[in-house]
């Protein structure tokens, strides 16, 4: 059972780290304008919207920017659209990562199943995300908490932000097989994207009861990681598939280590611009 979870302090190596155990209970559908279900299960951080019934909120909150110096919550959570459950164009104030775990379907023009990476910096328009026949189950992760929700196109387009526009897709990186992820003999770094102000995807496959050291945090600003197979061992806890983590720029990086069957981990490092006031 992954039942573990750890405190965020700020300070030594310490993470935020949830399991999806631990997130279950904050599941709960949106219905679309079709009719159709969309599932939110929330793992770190406040909500990114209200939790209303339909999945466009006619009364979204607005978006404060941050003051100087100002540092927001990280936010993680699951999303689970059953077919025909479309989610329209549209962007957020905040720079984000998204990474399909289950199913396929269609992100803009770009076919998806897992692991599929997707980067969208903040005021960058994307979508629509389409799911294919059996759903289509991702999470999304932010360094800096949205609690407005969508800002649907072309609607919200007058609240877009002029500037750098960032909408990526790494390399796509598959998990393992049960059974190759129990024989691997060595660690393994697959890179799915690597940019030069500290924008990272690359997935970590390490072998069973093995270690590894987690690539350097402070090349950007902040770190969000997902158990994808397997499980690992920090700090005494353990955290199975699904499992979130997050950790900020100033934090040592520490080990992590595979349980018996292996791991592989997810490690998304956001562009050094996304927390600077």
């Amino acid at each position: 059972m992954c039942r573990d979870r750890t405190g965020y302090s700020g300070r030594g190596p310490k993470m935020l780290a949830v399991t999806q155990d631990e997130a279950s209970t904050s599941r709960f559908p949106r219905v679309t304008a079709e009719g159709k279900t969309v599932w939110r299960t929330e793992f770190i951080g406040p909500p990114p919207s209200r939790r209303t019934e339909q999945l466009v909120d006619a009364r979204p909150p607005e978006y404060t920017e941050p003051k100087p110096f100002e540092v927001r919550e990280p936010q993680a959570f699951l999303i689970e659209q059953e077919a025909g459950a479309t989610v329209a164009p549209h962007f957020h104030y905040v720079d984000q990562f998204q990474v399909i775990v289950s199913g396929d379907g269609i992100l803009g023009r770009h076919p998806v199943s897992p692991l599929t990476v997707h980067f969208a910096g903040a005021h960058t328009g994307y979508g629509p995300i389409i799911p294919g026949s059996n759903g289509l189950s991702y999470f999304t992760f932010r360094a800096s908490a949205d609690e407005t929700g969508a800002q649907y196109l072309p609607a919200a387009s007058a609240r877009m932000h002029k500037g750098l526009r960032r909408n990526l897709v790494a390399k796509h990186l598959p998990v393992s097989s049960p059974a190759s992820l129990v024989s691997r003999q060595q660690n393994e770094i697959d890179v799915g994207l690597e940019a030069e102000d500290g924008l990272s995807v690359q997935l970590l496959r390490i072998a069973p009861k093995s270690s590894l050291r987690l690539p350097d945090f402070s090349l950007g600003s902040g770190v969000s990681m997902l158990v994808a197979a397997g499980e690992v061992v920090f700090d005494g806890k353990h955290y199975c598939t699904w499992s979130c983590l997050y950790a900020r720029q100033d934090e040592p990086s520490p080990e992590l280590v595979a349980g018996v069957d292996g791991a592989e981990v997810l490690f998304l490092r956001y562009p050094r611009h996304a927390l600077t006031p």
